[in-house]
């Protein structure tokens, strides 16, 4: 059903969409100039201030507006201000930076709702909001500012992400993919417009709008609501996974693919590596199936901002999200999630997936 005004996520879901959009726009035009400078050799590849730049501004920009509006909200942010504060000369170039594109990003475009940042010391302050550690009681909000550095960094796939925790459960969340197209087919065929904005709030649905088609907030009865595609065998499954092998499994992935009785032949063509919460996106709008990330070790944890806003995306569009034991994620235990790997799914195919993760890994 479409939200209406009176919604109880209406006021959330307006801050939120606004302030991942002032972020999102911020970010693409980074992510654009880092790749312009590289292509003219006048940046190398190590150079790893602009991302810094990029996710401070985007915390500071969206902490402040929802402290704004929820005074009374925590947030869980990745960054801290502590590096930003020295006295060295990195230091004050990097602060100077972020004020200034943060300065820009207001001026371009002005909305009160979310407030402006007019100094440094502000800026350090809505950075620094992202302290709280989360938990089981209460309401909080869990922020990645840019999930995705390296895809940010060449000028492929990140996302701005943004989620509403309440007692542990994921009631809302807004995902901004800046580089993704409108269509996703395999690796190499994406079509259609680059940009998009995707929402979800719990018992409402997932939808869909692009991000740059406007500055202003497009009611989710004006969006695309998305769904699943409840494919269950093989030859029509497709997979995301990450682009990083640093970040999953992928040798165990390709093992789980066999087992699910993927093609030799075909099952390159049927995977898609993608960065960051894009791949719940693709997920959620029905361009894939199954989404594996194996743990990368049995110490190994994720943190919460990396799946809370995908997650509540993947439900109310018709999936299932597990970990490796098919055990849904637990967003009330912290800033970690207390779980190993994350396995999501249609309906139809999820419990074969968890079948074959179990036998692959001998669980």
């Amino acid at each position: 059903m479409p939200i209406a005004l009176d919604h109880p996520y209406h006021q959330e879901l307006l801050v939120a969409t606004l302030a991942v959009k002032r972020a999102s726009n911020l970010t693409k035009k980074l992510s654009d100039s880092i790749v312009n400078t590289q292509n003219s050799g006048t940046q190398t590849k190590d150079d790893k201030s602009p991302v810094t730049i990029g996710d401070y501004a985007s915390q500071a920009i969206i902490n402040h507006a929802i402290k704004k509006s929820f005074p009374l909200d925590e947030i869980v942010g990745e960054e801290d201000s502590e590096s930003l504060q020295g006295d060295s000369e990195e230091a004050k170039r990097l602060s100077s930076k972020i004020l200034d594109i943060i300065n820009e990003e207001q001026s371009n475009n002005p909305l009160e709702i979310l407030g402006n940042l007019e100094d440094l010391p502000s800026v350090f302050e809505a950075i620094d909001l992202g302290n709280s550690k989360g938990g089981s009681k209460g309401r909080f909000w869990a922020l990645d500012p840019i999930d995705g550095t390296k895809g940010f960094l060449r000028g492929d796939q990140f996302a701005v992400c943004l989620a509403l925790i309440e007692d542990g459960k994921v009631v809302l969340g807004v995902i901004g993919c800046p580089n993704l197209a409108e269509n996703i087919e395999s690796n190499e065929d994406q079509t259609g417009i680059k940009g998009g904005l995707f929402s979800a709030i719990k018992g409402v649905g997932s939808f869909y709008t692009p991000l740059f088609d406007t500055e202003d907030f497009i009611p989710l009865k004006d969006q695309e609501k998305i769904t699943m595609k409840q494919h269950s065998s093989p030859d029509s499954l497709k997979v995301v996974e990450g682009v990083e092998k640093g970040h999953s499994s992928h040798s165990t992935q390709s093992q789980i693919k066999e087992k699910l009785g993927f093609s030799a032949e075909t099952v390159v063509k049927q995977t898609i590596n993608l960065d960051s919460q894009v791949k719940y996106c693709v997920l959620a709008k029905g361009q894939a199936d199954i989404y594996l990330r194996l743990p990368i070790s049995d110490s190994y944890r994720e943190k919460i901002w990396d799946h809370a806003a995908g997650n509540v995306l993947v439900y109310e569009s018709g999936g299932l999200v597990g970990d490796i034991y098919g055990n849904e994620l637990n967003f009330g235990n912290g800033r970690l999630l207390e779980s190993k790997g994350v396995i999501a799914g249609n309906k139809a195919v999820f419990k074969s997936v968890i079948t074959s993760v179990k036998e692959v890994l001998k669980l």
